[in-house]
């Protein structure tokens, strides 16, 4: 299983930089940032309604994006100045989902192989429902060192601008007292060798940039404490 090596920053104006703004900013750390565009994708978190993947320190997601799904174990790790080190499992699915996504509540997915097999034991699959749901707007770039890795380069890092909305799993009807819940990040996952120094050092030019704070909490824990008014 691969460990996942993220620094995750709360945004309060949620502004992303010009590209000549983070050239100023990387500048110094000899890093290039190459704008990969803007992503969309839909995050649905399943648990059973005892949580007892939340209680054992694991989340269970099916992402999708661009006509792509791929269903992801994440553990709670250890958060220690905004880094995140936890472990993360991840695998496309095996059949297209959802296979309506306008037909009420999602169903759980068929899960694949390797997916079950870190469930097992932990959670009665047949349990599984859909716990929240968040959709993130992303507008990301690589950070290189040396040119782009086509050209020899070395990929060091992925930092991601994003604009989070949260809200409870469709179907819930008169039991949600609330659409959506609305909050920036900023995320810098390493990439490669990358090590808990460097990343560090990209986030302090970072924050020299913009006022950031420092998270502690994953978008799922953050967003369960603001939609947890809301649901009777």
């Amino acid at each position: 299983m691969a460990v996942e090596l993220e620094l995750k920053y709360s945004s309060p104006d949620g502004a992303v930089p010009e590209p000549a703004e983070l050239a100023a900013a990387f500048g110094p750390l000899r890093l290039e940032a190459r704008p990969l565009g803007t992503r969309r994708h839909l995050d649905v978190y399943f648990d059973d309604p005892t949580l007892a993947l939340e209680r054992r320190g694991l989340a269970l997601r099916v992402r999708t994006s661009r006509g792509a799904a791929v269903a992801t174990v994440k553990g709670r790790g250890d958060a220690v100045n905004g880094v995140f080190e936890r472990e993360e499992l991840e695998a496309p699915l095996p059949t297209p989902w959802p296979p309506d996504p306008a037909a009420g509540p999602l169903p759980a997915p068929a899960w694949p192989p390797t997916i079950a097999a870190r469930l097992a034991g932990l959670v009665a699959p047949s349990a599984l429902e859909a716990r929240l749901e968040i959709e993130t707007t992303r507008v990301a770039f690589a950070l290189e060192r040396g040119g782009a890795p086509a050209d020899g380069g070395a990929l060091v890092a992925e930092l991601a601008f994003d604009e989070v909305a949260c809200r409870p799993p469709r179907g819930r009807g008169d039991r949600v007292l609330i659409d959506a819940a609305l909050f920036s990040e900023v995320e810098i996952e390493a990439r490669g060798a990358t090590t808990r120094a460097t990343l560090l050092a990209i986030g302090e030019a970072l924050e020299r940039l913009l006022p950031l704070v420092a998270g502690s909490a994953s978008k799922l824990e953050r967003a369960a404490s603001l939609l947890a008014p809301f649901i009777e």
